[in-house]
Order: structure tokens, then C-alpha cells, then sequence
């Protein structure tokens, strides 16, 4: 199996045409259909099905499209790592990162970094955890830091614990239930939440059904929008409380129930093996964690 084979064969199936797949890649027609052909002949099973109207997958060719992709974007980290080791500073690291890690620990994480290698290529990218894992299993990321619930990321990545934040249930300046002592006296009041879990987690076990009305915001501007210039209630870790979202007129309720600890993890592909500028940021973020857990 080739990369020009898998460029091709990915190609054909984003474009449903030989001919616009050819000049995609700036190659003539008979050299994509060749291709394909010996990819077919490779894996013993046909990937496409040719008509006048174009070619379209067939199942083997859908099933083969994610480990295609896979085995195109391992090659190009296998390119990365090896340009990482020539240059010592050159490569790129992909990093998705939601609120609270990114103001809890991306400020120090990359000043660490910075300072081992300063020339290499950083991306990031916004998300929480249920959106990134997709890209993460894809290829697409080198590493995602989330704020999660360990059991529910899934069985094909790993999970490493940073360190756990407090969490405060927050509404704004002059909300009816500021004062509220107790979540029985929230209950009622419509919350805004990244899932309905994240509300319904802080109800179970305290004796109170969860509220009704739960709306769902995997936005960080949204959320603080409903909760700053609204009458929803939501849920924040204390680092965004107290960094970011007092200032736009977000504060705690003092309700008195104990309320779990938000656990912040740095997340990885399983049996996928990082560049060494990927490794050095993570250890970047190892560092920043600690020194944020250490009294």
C-alpha cells in the first residue's frame, strides 16, 4: 500500500469523480485509475462501483476511508517527526483546548514550551471534549486538554488526570435566586449547561430532581452570554469564575450542597505514538498542572 494510492482513493471518494479527483492532484485520469486499481488488488475487495454518473464507495470503500485517513495522517507525523529531528525546533502540534485548561494552564504550559522550542508551529483549536474526540481518533489532533467525566471519553483513547478544580453555580449580578442557599430553591429556574449530565450530575444524590429546563450551549461565549445578560443559571470551574467571569457580572450562588470537583485532563489517541515536539508540550502542561496543584 502506497501514499500515492491512498491520496488517490481518498480523493476519488471526496470528489465522487476520476476526472476531478486528476486534476485535484494536478495527475492525469489513467494515473488515478491505476491507483485504484492496484489498491483494489491490494485488499482483495472492490472500493468503488463506476457508472456514467461517476464512481461512488462501495461498504468496503467507506469502511476503508477512516483507516485511509488514518494511515495519510500518521504518514504525514511520521514526515513531522523526522523533519522534528533533522531541525530540532520545525514540526507542528495540533492541540484542542476548552475554557478552564486553557486559562488554567495553556498560559504557563506554553511559556514552557516557548522556552525549549521556540520556532515550532503550535495550533489550537476550541472544544470540549464530546466534539474533539472525533478529530482526536481521526488523526486530525495531537493531543486535546479537557475539562470531562473520566468514564464517558471512550475505550480508544488515553486519559491522563492533570489536576481537579472546584466547581460554583453562578448566575448574574441582581438574579432573583443570587441568595439561594439550597438547590432546592434552584430547581425551577432554567440552567444552561455544555449537556444536560453536567446539571443533572450536581441534582443526583441531593434528594432533588434535576431542574426541567436545561438548555444545551457547547459555547463558552454563549453560555457566560445567557448567564451574564440573562436569567439562566449555569455552572463554572472555579478558575473561570474568578479570572475571567467576574467581570462581566457573572458571581457564585451560595448554595451550601457539596458539589463535585471538575476533573481537567490531557487527552490522547490510544497506541498513537506523538511526535517529539507533541511529547515536549505535553510535558509542558505536566509541569503547568503540577505547579498549580502543588499548595
Amino acid at each position: 500500500m502506497k501514499p500515492h494510492q491512498l491520496k488517490a482513493f481518498l480523493a476519488v471518494v471526496e470528489l465522487r469523480s476520476i476526472r476531478q479527483a486528476a486534476n485535484a492532484l494536478h495527475i492525469t485520469q489513467p494515473a488515478i485509475s491505476r491507483a485504484i486499481r492496484e489498491l483494489e488488488e491490494h485488499l482483495a475487495v472492490p472500493l468503488f462501483v463506476r457508472s456514467a454518473h461517476g464512481v461512488t464507495p462501495t461498504e468496503y470503500g467507506l469502511a476503508f476511508e477512516r483507516r485511509a485517513r488514518l494511515l495519510e495522517q500518521e504518514a504525514e507525523r511520521a514526515r513531522d517527526e523526522l523533519r522534528q529531528m533533522r531541525d530540532g525546533q520545525l514540526g507542528c502540534v495540533r492541540v484542542a483546548v476548552s475554557s478552564v485548561p486553557a486559562m488554567a494552564l495553556l498560559p504557563q504550559a506554553l511559556a514552557l514550551f516557548r522556552a525549549e522550542l521556540p520556532a515550532t508551529a503550535l495550533e489550537f483549536s476550541e472544544g470540549l471534549a464530546p466534539l474533539v474526540l472525533p478529530a482526536l481518533r481521526e488523526g486530525l489532533l495531537d493531543l486535546a486538554l479537557v475539562q470531562h467525566r473520566l468514564e464517558r471519553v471512550g475505550p480508544d483513547v488515553d486519559c491522563e488526570e492533570l489536576l481537579t478544580t472546584p466547581l460554583a453555580i453562578c448566575a448574574r449580578v441582581g438574579h432573583p435566586r443570587a441568595r439561594a442557599r439550597s438547590l432546592a430553591a434552584l430547581q425551577h429556574e432554567e440552567w444552561v449547561g455544555w449537556d444536560r449530565a453536567m446539571v443533572e450530575d450536581l441534582f443526583a444524590g441531593s434528594g432533588v430532581p434535576a431542574p426541567e429546563r436545561i438548555v444545551v450551549s457547547r459555547s463558552m461565549e454563549i453560555t457566560r452570554a445567557l448567564v451574564g445578560r440573562g436569567d439562566l443559571i449555569s455552572v463554572f470551574a472555579r478558575p473561570a469564575l474568578d479570572r475571567e467571569l467576574a467581570r462581566h457580572g457573572i458571581r457564585a450562588i451560595p448554595v451550601q450542597t457539596r458539589l463535585p470537583e471538575l476533573t481537567i485532563s490531557a487527552i490522547t489517541r490510544r497506541g498513537h505514538i506523538p511526535t517529539p515536539a507533541a511529547q515536549k508540550f505535553l510535558e509542558a502542561v505536566r509541569t503547568a498542572a503540577r505547579g498549580i496543584a502543588t499548595p
